[in-house]
């Protein structure tokens, strides 16, 4: 009997599963090795880690490693990569969601202050929630660096900084305060969100003191707002 036109062919149907099931099970084994090596960097540090530490805590051997990352290096910038992209961090979140709105108008004082509200509460859900990568990065990223700008810095300048400043200028610019150079003021809103999570919860392991995270960055707002309009004559 003839074949109806657009019917699978038995043959094709079934390579295409076998690609489809191939492709997952690569997908996931990348990403238990991911996961293993993350362990091992957090437990041991990075240049304590071996790769034949990372395949025994995946649970296969050393050499299928390099089948998916070419070094231990690799291995790292893929983590730094994927915790801090624009799908899973949750600052990359927040500046998706509120660069459309000032696409189509000018932040004003009250659109402003929400999105610092939004961006500080991402930024600390994003701190905690790749903390290990973090604790990785402070201790050992610099002893990476090959002569070019390190990854983790890298990607906070394009992801982040360079993002945050494009919105303080057209909210410097819609309030009359524009400037020359409103890049040298998101330090002073970011700064201390980072400085604060770092001394408290990372460098000392624990809280010192108890910190109210929404009273915090209400005085940060407050602050941050009451100065920036002042700072455009520095």
């Amino acid at each position: 009997m003839a074949k109806e036109p657009g019917s699978p062919i038995p043959g094709v149907r079934e390579g295409v599963r076998d690609q489809e099931e191939a492709s997952d099970r690569c997908a996931q084994r990348k990403r238990e090795i991911l996961d293993a090596a993350l362990s091992c960097f957090s437990d041991e540090g990075y240049f304590q880690t071996t790769n034949r530490k990372i395949a025994r805590k995946a649970g296969i051997t050393e050499g299928l490693i390099y089948h998916y990352f070419p070094s231990k290096k690799a291995l790292l910038q893929e983590i730094i990569l994927e915790k801090f992209s624009r799908d899973s961090s949750p600052a990359q979140q927040c500046y998706a969601r509120w660069e459309p709105v000032f696409a189509k108008s000018p932040p004003d004082s009250g659109s402003f202050r929400d999105f610092l509200f939004d961006l500080g509460r991402a930024t600390f859900e994003g701190l905690e929630k790749h903390r290990d990568v973090l604790r990785i990065l402070l201790s050992e990223y610099r002893l990476l660096d090959d002569g070019t700008v390190p990854l983790f810095p890298r990607l906070v300048m394009e992801l982040s900084m360079n993002r945050f400043s494009r919105i303080l200028e057209r909210y410097l610019e819609a309030s009359g305060a524009a400037d020359r150079n409103p890049a040298m003021k998101d330090a002073f809103f970011l700064g201390p969100i980072v400085s604060v999570f770092l001394f408290q919860d990372l460098l000392q392991g624990h809280r010192v003191r108890s910190l109210d995270r929404e009273l915090f960055l209400r005085v940060l707002v407050d602050h941050f707002m009451a100065g920036i309009t002042g700072m455009h004559r520095i």
